[in-house]
């Protein structure tokens, strides 16, 4: 190794080393799993804008009610001395204690409907009669001042009706406004964070502190659990942590087994290992260079670098022990070594690698950031492999070379295709997955979601839990309106909320959560305020006399509430993000780049008919408001894969071919590994049918990187097949010697590919778990397809040729 090389080495090592330890980081920022498409905009938007400051919520559950208060009474204590949170709330703020006349202005269509039924005759006696027997409950001297001001109780009515907050959670089913479900059994305590949840420090931190005060609050048989936007994104950064760690471990432990299965000698493991660790630490220094972080998808990297680098190892050392074998000096050895491997394996590096980076074409962010730093990896191991393995080697071979192993399986795979029926035999079989997705069709593409959104999250199993618990489902709508103003995007919102209460009275949807029920625009309050006083509450006041003196009450006592009739209030707030309502405002209210969003929380009904005429209606009260959600990815996810499959497909394609020209030089040659490849996806596809196996654009995007790494089986086994058809042996014999040679090693090449993938397997995270069952699955059928198909071709095509057995 030249000066130059070594000193470029140890640079590229001592800088790599730095950016991998201080600068690498994962992103718990799920939206880099989206596509880029017009569908997803508003739902990136939303995620950006409420992530980063979304509500924490402990679930606090127990078989005793009053167990289950006094822990939630506990918690809320311990949380309010916490520095990471800024707000502890178990139940909601009770109504303000206002004017009366101004319960118009937080009512919505269904409310201000029951608000004007209250003013007739008929309603003031029945609106009398419901507090004449509050008056009577026991504690009812704290009520006695309100019902002077406000014998109807008509501040009550926006919220008597059914008011959700927090998707789903009923307000005031419990004492004092508690949020409580399951019969007293369950409890919710809602949380401000500080910080964004999109700082894994403000994440930690959060996340430390409350599970610090639910260990301080617990009591027996009493359970508390956290989710919430924070929560979330501590669990998304373990996981993948955990999973990046543990992948990359054991692609490594499970690649060197293969490799020592293969050499049956320690040492070659240890003039392996080094380089591969090197060439994975050289792409992890790429890898920090990404501002936003490592993607979720783009941790597999480690894995599947370490499992197909190994494959330049795997030749590199057995042509360092054959040039042994040949009486070569170390030194000699190691030169032989990098001069007869460095032109192949550099051509199956850049193939693989070049396949790899046509995933810089997708769609998805996490998905190039794959392809990228796959496609890095592949050629820096390749290189640091060549560079010091056969030095290594050098060193570590310096007594007798051991006699070469024997593989009685490559006399097996040989008698498969030994004749020419045989190998016609055999090349029919192999187009069987053909025959099968000719009737079966392609493998149907599954629930996209289990790619994005981790269903083992312990937070995201407390928030399905919360759904059943309090009535909710998942699915929403996010019925998001952005403006630049704020107050006008407010406004907006509110019509929206309008339709949206007209939906729910006439049952096309099943509920919504709005900020207008709490903190409408001053422009709706004016609104309100004016379609009340088209009412003409001054001309009320006799009818409410005598409704009165009716139900027993002396009038003369309702001097306050007669003097709001006759000068009904004007005022109209302001939104106080800092008030009371804060919690509220922060879950419905947020920036977004120069934009204000404002979201309202739909559960749909599920009807198709139902949730066409919902979209219609919302559309109507404002055309420029979006519904999105993580229903909206399903059919953003098979646009992208029916736009990047093909492209990445095509340019994997491409690129093999112009390596394999380059590496084999006869057209044949290519035809013939082309259509090796062929089967194989076939075969993929095939048995991804057959066992179910969950496809999603993921997963489905490695399929045409196969066409790389997996190329290079079948161009070792024809190089070596023509090589000694070129030297005068007959074809079989061509064949027989392929195969003895270079079979244990292309095995060993797929076998530790196939290991990288398989090791993401052991991962958390369903799409890279799937990404690792299809790489896995394709790289050993890539290994079979090539022992059949390859030897097979060549002998149906050469074996009248010269030197014909």
């Amino acid at each position: 190794m030249s000066r130059f090389w070594k000193w470029l080495f140890v640079l590229a090592t001592v800088v790599s080393l730095a950016l991998s330890t201080f600068k690498l980081r994962l992103s718990s920022d799920l939206t880099d799993l989206f596509p880029n498409r017009s569908e997803t905009t508003m739902l990136m938007r939303f995620l950006r804008g409420f992530g980063g400051g979304d509500l924490g919520v402990v679930l606090v559950r127990g078989e005793d009610p009053a167990d289950v208060e006094a822990s939630a009474v506990a918690l809320v204590g311990e949380l309010k001395t916490k520095a990471s949170v800024a707000r502890v709330l178990d139940s909601a703020p009770p109504p303000k204690d206002f004017d009366p006349t101004l319960a118009w202005s937080y009512a919505s269509p269904t409310a201000r409907d029951r608000l004007k039924q209250a003013l007739t005759p008929e309603g003031m006696r029945e609106r009398l009669e419901g507090t004449r027997e509050l008056l009577l409950a026991p504690g009812a001297a704290e009520i006695e001042e309100r019902a002077a001001r406000d014998p109807l109780r008509l501040t009550m009515i926006p919220w008597e009706l059914r008011t959700e907050v927090a998707a789903g959670v009923n307000v005031g089913t419990g004492s004092g406004g508690a949020f409580v479900g399951d019969g007293g059994r369950a409890r919710l305590v809602i949380l401000e964070p500080r910080g964004s949840a999109f700082h894994g420090n403000d994440a930690e931190s959060f996340v430390t502190d409350v599970r610090a005060a639910m260990r301080a609050a617990a009591r027996p048989k009493v359970t508390m659990d956290l989710t919430g936007g924070h929560a979330i994104a501590e669990a998304t950064a373990d996981m993948l942590r955990r999973d990046m760690i543990v992948s990359s471990v054991l692609s490594t432990v499970l690649a060197s087994v293969v490799f020592l299965v293969t050499f049956r000698r320690m040492r070659a493991l240890l003039a392996v290992l080094p380089p591969l660790g090197l060439g994975t630490l050289w792409t992890m220094g790429i890898a920090a260079l990404f501002p936003t972080g490592l993607s979720a998808i783009a941790t597999a990297f480690a894995a599947v670098v370490v499992g197909v680098g190994v494959d330049t190892g795997v030749h590199v050392y057995a042509a360092l022990l054959e040039g042994r074998r040949r009486g070569l000096s170390p030194a000699q050895a190691a030169r032989h070594a990098r001069e007869t491997t460095a032109r192949p394996t550099l051509l199956a590096a850049l193939a693989a690698g070049f396949a790899f980076a046509a995933l810089f074409l997708s769609e998805l962010p996490a998905v190039r950031q794959l392809g990228i730093l796959c496609g890095a990896g592949e050629v820096l191991t390749a290189v640091g492999i060549l560079l010091v393995t056969p030095e290594i080697g050098a060193w570590l071979e310096r007594g007798a070379p051991p006699p070469r192993p024997v593989h009685r399986w490559t006399s097996f795979v040989d008698a498969l295709t030994r004749t020419r029926p045989r190998a016609l035999a055999a090349l029919l079989v192999s187009l069987a997955p053909f025959a099968f997705l000719a009737v079966f069709g392609w493998p149907a593409a599954h629930d996209t979601l289990v790619a994005i959104r981790p269903q083992a999250l312990a937070p995201l199993a407390t928030q399905r839990e919360i759904y059943r618990l309090f009535g909710s489902k998942e699915g929403q709508w996010l019925v998001v309106t952005a403006d630049r103003d704020p107050e006008r995007a407010t406004e907006r919102a509110d019509r929206v909320a309008e339709a949206l209460d007209r939906l729910t009275t006439e049952g096309t949807i099943d509920g919504f959560d709005t900020l207008t029920n709490f903190a409408p625009s001053r422009a709706t309050q004016r609104a309100r305020l004016a379609e009340r006083d088209a009412l003409d509450l001054a001309a009320k006041r006799p009818a409410l006399e005598t409704a009165l003196a009716e139900r027993g009450f002396d009038p003369s006592a309702f001097g306050s509430a007669f003097e709001a009739f006759e000068h009904p209030s004007q005022a109209v707030t302001s939104m106080d993000p800092k008030g009371p309502l804060a919690w509220i405002i922060s879950r419905h209210m947020a920036r977004e780049g120069d934009d204000t969003l404002v979201v309202s929380y739909v559960r749909p009904s599920g009807d198709p008919a139902k949730d066409a005429r919902a979209r219609a209606a919302i559309a109507q009260a404002d055309t420029e408001t979006v519904i999105t959600g993580y229903h909206q990815l399903e059919t953003a996810l098979r646009h992208a894969l029916s736009h990047d499959l093909p492209i990445v497909a095509l340019l994997a394609l491409v690129l093999v071919i112009v390596t394999l020209r380059a590496a084999l030089r006869r057209g044949f040659d290519v035809a013939l590994t082309l259509a090796t490849i062929a089967v194989e996806v076939s075969a993929v596809a095939a048995l991804m049918r057959i066992f179910h196996v969950r496809l999603h654009v993921y997963d489905a995007l490695v399929m045409p990187v196969l066409v790389g790494i997996t190329m290079d089986e079948s161009m070792f086994l024809l190089h070596a097949a023509r090589a000694a058809r070129d030297a005068g042996s007959s074809i079989g014999e061509a064949i027989a010697r392929a195969l003895r040679t270079e079979g244990p090693l292309v095995a060993s090449t797929a076998l530790t590919t196939a290991a990288g993938f398989a090791a993401l397997l052991a991962c958390r995270f369903e799409g890279l778990f799937d990404l690792g069952a299809v790489g896995a699955l394709g790289s050993a059928l890539g290994l079979l397809a090539a022992l059949v198909v390859i030897p097979a071709g060549l002998r149906l095509a050469l074996a009248r040729g010269p030197h014909s057995e």
